[in-house]
């Protein structure tokens, strides 16, 4: 039935995918993995953190490499920054 507040050959079907998310269907997952994968990262970086590290790399070498890594997992993650004066 043809909703009389909708102007002729509009349908509610035809509004609601005009409001989808503008991003596609595999961002979802992606992010979903970069989150699987942000949770693995914090947990290596507390179990070296207990560890004392000689050698060429030392353990604030190491720490340092996972919190970059970590810090990058995180910038994809967030949703893009509109910038200007739109």
């Amino acid at each position: 039935m043809h909703d009389p507040h909708l102007p002729a050959g509009c349908t509610q079907t035809d509004i609601d995918a005009r409001f989808e998310p503008e991003e596609p269907a595999w961002v979802a997952s992606y992010v979903t993995q970069l989150r699987h994968r942000l949770d693995r990262l914090e947990t290596i970086r507390m179990e070296l953190a207990a560890d004392c590290f000689d050698g060429a790399y030392d353990g604030a070498d190491i720490l340092g490499y996972l919190d970059d890594e970590m810090e990058t997992v995180r910038m994809e993650i967030e949703p893009p920054q509109l910038t200007g004066g739109d």
